[in-house]
């Protein structure tokens, strides 16, 4: 019984689909930082992904396939969600130290915070709806 309503409550409100939005927020976030913390590093590349079409891949909103792993050794293949991002790198022009633009990067910070704090912000308040129908109010 536990299990399902578990399943309901998860699962069938969204809350699943707020879970991989705000980790995939927080992938962003974390290669944005690095790009900045390597701003000065000789030939670094900088890294990002496409949030959106990463978020549509995770939540299966595409054409392609994914597969299923039977057995938890196998290898997640194509969309699988329990694959990992894969950061595109931004190549190194011909008499730059590297491929990081400071103000671009800082942009790409306040936007992925931006995004983040309306996941959280809208789970919160799923949260909070989910409370207010278990006490009845």
């Amino acid at each position: 019984m536990e299990n399902k309503i578990a399943e309901f409550l998860f699962n069938r409100t969204g809350v699943g689909n707020f879970r991989k939005f705000l980790n995939v927020a927080s992938f962003r976030q974390k290669l944005i930082a690095g790009n900045v913390a390597n701003s000065s590093t000789p030939v670094y590349k900088s890294r990002d992904i496409d949030f959106h079409r990463e978020f549509n891949r995770i939540t299966k909103n595409d054409s392609r396939l994914s597969g299923v792993t039977t057995h938890p050794a196998h290898i997640p293949t194509g969309n699988h969600e329990s694959k990992p991002p894969e950061p595109e790198e931004a190549e190194v022009i011909d008499g730059d130290l590297n491929s990081v633009d400071i103000d671009q990067e800082i942009s790409n910070l306040a936007q992925n915070e931006l995004l983040f704090t309306v996941g959280a912000t809208l789970l919160q308040r799923k949260f909070e709806g989910i409370r207010k129908a278990i006490q009845s109010r």
